[in-house]
């Protein structure tokens, strides 16, 4: 998973330098000389109403009503109920070897160009949806010179400032970066379409969880794809026989976005504050579903519901709450320290930021062309990326813990299995022992009180003998279930400092240095003589585990949550990590001498006092030993031991 948003991470790198290259090479400057800007101009308004475009229209303009129009004098905003503008243009002296006319913009839905009192046209361009933007590069003749350029312009129902741009120039000079005009779109926004067609073939990899997660970003990035394209006038400038699938497309985007993006935040921050991005995101779904089912009536049979109504008002309340949700729980997570909020909110910031401030200029000058806000959105999309790239390395980490802790809890099952059949056998054995060894040493003894010199001796060397074989049979029972006996409440520091007593000439015969650091006020419940049986074993572990000269072992005890936390630190050879999960087993051993059974009696005693031992090791480091054991009250008094 990880080399897939690689991929699709370099995939994205390229694309900037591609895009990037475009825009420096479309920005490369000509020499002045080479163009013209045409700054004045004179306009008519035409009324026709419900009239459909008519090309001929460009020859009705009236000559007693042209308004001239430069750069001192802008042209008025549109007159109140016109259908049509007229622009006519006085041509230069075209002094270029092949004299040319670029409108760069011109706002109209139908477009028609001719030259005054001559016959057919130049050029005329046709729409049947209302998308107004145009542009187009013209070859112009010496013959022309002087003459009036007429640019008949159907206007849209919406646009009132109509102001053109137009340049005048060699043809031949003009048509590289003619032809590169609006590209940077084509390609940025088809790019982003292609990496989220390449990122829906990985859904077959991908398990069930990540799916949700992983198609939101990929609607969100087809989304964004779609709506950048459509935002280029270059598709409609070549494609314009298709653009009313376009435009459908960017409306289908727009309601879309929305709902994939409050999924893609619910999926990432989690439900929020309350459930608030939960809530939102429950119902913002069937009001998008309800929104498009009304925008596909009135695209086709119910034509009377207002589609500009319908895309505005829905949009921009949505937009607005989604955008005050995310920007509070972002703050409100990236405060906490949550990396995932603060990486959104740092893209969040930088596309709000920069479309803020060209949705400004443009609501001051509705010819201004929206350029830098894709900049910011592709920084807003980054982030989304790396936050769910962050989000499947989680899932993986989690993964492999739950592994690790499916791998311990089958190692404790087995090793309590093993612990129940030693326990079993331990039992039977011992008890079935102990009994010919009491009658033995009872006939003994009565022997031996006849007995004299030398046998009496005999004897009394075999009682002490039996003695000791029912010795070690009691502590053979300790494998079927350790008998706590004087069960009271235990002083951990106490305790530590008797063991530290007992335990310091051996350390001190092996130049170890044995310290003990303890809180104050530790408790728990269990036999004093079993807890120091369990703790010497461990320390006589740890000094036989050390073989150089600066030796040291460590008995911190501290207390955590309920808890009481004894911990065991040497800094001998240490264990290596496959024999490090197989202490405690019955036998096994990492001493060449050793049987297992000491640290597997440890075990349990700890067990039978309801704790729990865990170890951690580094080869030629060390290694730590943790015990918890469940903390009782400060108040010292016997209490009998609850039953395992």
């Amino acid at each position: 998973m990880r080399s897939t948003i690689l991929l699709i991470t370099g995939i994205i790198v390229l694309v900037i330098c591609s895009v990037y290259q475009i825009q420096h090479v479309s920005s490369i400057e000509k020499p002045q000389q080479n163009y013209s800007v045409i700054k004045e101009w004179d306009y008519q308004w035409l009324y026709k109403p419900k009239e459909s475009y008519q090309p001929a229209w460009i020859a009705e303009g009236d000559p007693t009503k042209w308004q001239h129009a430069d750069t001192e004098q802008p042209m008025q905003k549109r007159a109140a109920g016109a259908d049509a503008l007229i622009l006519r243009i006085t041509l230069p002296s075209l002094d270029w070897n092949t004299p040319g006319i670029w409108i760069k913009r011109a706002y109209g839905t139908a477009v028609s160009v001719a030259l005054e009192h001559r016959e057919g046209l130049l050029y005329n361009m046709e729409r049947s949806y209302p998308y107004d933007v145009n542009y187009t590069l013209l070859p112009l003749s010496d013959a022309t010179k002087g003459n009036h350029l007429l640019i008949l312009l159907r206007l849209s129902d919406e646009r009132q400032s109509l102001e053109p741009e137009m340049v005048i120039g060699d043809y031949n000079q003009m048509l590289p970066e003619y032809e590169r005009y609006g590209l940077i779109e084509l390609v940025y926004g088809g790019s982003f379409m292609f990496i989220a067609l390449i990122m829906m073939t990985c859904l077959f990899f991908l398990k069930r969880e990540q799916m949700v997660l992983w198609m939101s970003l990929c609607l969100i990035i087809l989304c964004l794809g779609e709506i950048i394209l459509a935002y280029s006038p270059a598709l409609y400038h070549h494609y314009y026989a298709y653009g009313k699938p376009f435009l459908d497309l960017f409306d289908l985007a727009l309601f879309l976005l929305t709902p994939a993006l409050a999924v893609f935040f619910e999926q990432t921050l989690g439900p929020g504050i309350h459930g608030i991005i939960k809530k939102f995101r429950i119902v913002l779904i069937p009001v998008t579903v309800l929104v498009i089912v009304l925008w596909a009536l009135g695209k086709t049979i119910v034509p009377g519901i207002s589609l500009s109504l319908l895309q505005v008002v829905p949009l921009t309340f949505i937009a607005a709450i989604q955008f005050l949700i995310l920007t509070v729980h972002a703050i409100g997570y990236a405060w906490k320290g949550n990396r995932d909020a603060i990486m959104i909110s740092v893209g969040y910031s930088v596309f709000f930021s920069v479309f803020i401030s060209e949705i400004i200029i443009y609501f001051r000058d509705e010819t201004y062309h929206l350029i830098y806000w894709k900049w910011g959105l592709l920084a807003f999309l980054l982030s989304l990326i790396a936050v769910m790239g962050r989000q499947f390395s989680r899932n993986h980490d989690q993964l492999v813990k739950y592994s690790k802790e499916l791998e311990m809890f089958n190692r404790e099952i087995q090793r309590a299995e093993k612990m129940e059949l030693i326990s079993h056998l331990a039992a039977s054995i011992a008890h079935e022992v102990r009994n010919p060894l009491q009658v033995t040493r009872g006939f003994i003894q009565l022997v031996g009180e006849k007995a004299v010199n030398k046998e009496k001796q005999f004897l009394q060397l075999a009682v002490q003998e039996l003695d000791r074989a029912s010795s070690i049979i009691t502590e053979f029972l300790t494998f079927a279930k350790p008998h706590l006996e004087d069960i009271k409440t235990l002083n951990i520091p106490e305790e530590l400092n008797q063991i530290q007593d007992i335990i310091s000439p051996l350390a001190a015969m092996q130049s170890t240095r044995l310290e003990v650091i303890a809180e104050p006020d530790l408790y728990v419940l269990g036999s004093a003589e079993k807890f120091k049986q369990a703790i010497i074993n461990m320390i006589k572990n740890s000094l036989e585990a050390i073989s150089s000269f600066d030796g040291a072992v460590s008995i911190l005890a501290n207390k955590e949550d309920n808890e009481v936390l004894i911990r065991v630190i040497d800094n001998g050879e240490g264990i290596d990590p496959e024999k490090l999960s197989k202490l405690g087993e019955p036998y096994f051993s990492n001493k060449s001498k050793g049987t297992g059974l000491g640290l597997m009696v440890t075990f349990r005693i700890i067990e039978a006092m309801e704790g729990s031992i865990r170890f951690s090791s580094t080869k030629g480091v060390g290694t730590e030993a943790v015990i918890r054991l469940p903390s009782v009250s400060t108040n010292p008094s016997e209490a009998p031991f609850p039953e395992n």
